[in-house]
């Protein structure tokens, strides 16, 4: 057992802590405490890279829409007349559902659409990409997608669980 006469009943030594921290070049815990944010996207970061390809949907948020304009490769210039659409995933028992909603008319036919079992990717004419993160693991080959009044409809099949045993053999010698 570890001698523990120098503390006071099993207490813990924060004051030994802070040096810990400081030393590792870790922010104070007061600095933690004032904010939050610090926090959630430290717990956000280490969830996302533990189980990138099954991160929860609570994780998805507008950030991991990448902005089209990040997106755009070098040279080509942001076109002024498609803007980026507004967009929405959901899911049901068997599906998950892809919306982008166009602020204004377009051509579909411009359009590129690449499924993935984690993501939806849209490639506009002028190189812009929207990169949205599914809240399932889906059958990229399984999709329907329908342009009608100015929303493009992804519906992609879930990639169903398989419930049954597996026998492994055992090696032994």
């Amino acid at each position: 057992m570890a001698d523990r006469s120098n503390q006071d009943d099993g207490a813990f030594d924060w004051g030994q802590m802070e040096k810990w921290m400081e030393g590792s070049g870790l922010p104070n815990a007061m600095d933690l405490i004032r904010e939050p944010k610090l926090i959630q996207n430290y717990v956000n970061d280490m969830i996302s890279n533990a189980v990138p390809a099954f991160a929860p949907s609570f994780l998805q948020k507008k950030s991991q829409i990448k902005s089209a304009t990040k997106n755009r490769p070098k040279g080509k210039p942001a076109s002024p007349l498609i803007k980026s659409p507004r967009t929405k995933s959901f899911e049901t028992h068997h599906f998950v559902i892809v919306k982008f909603d166009f602020v204004q008319e377009i051509n579909p036919e411009e359009l590129r659409l690449f499924i993935r079992p984690d993501k939806v990717k849209l490639e506009f004419p002028d190189g812009r990409r929207e990169e949205i993160v599914l809240p399932s693991i889906v059958l990229p080959d399984s999709y329907r997608a329908l342009y009608k009044d100015g929303i493009l409809q992804v519906k992609i099949r879930k990639r169903s669980l398989n419930r049954r045993y597996r026998e492994a053999y055992i090696r032994w010698t």
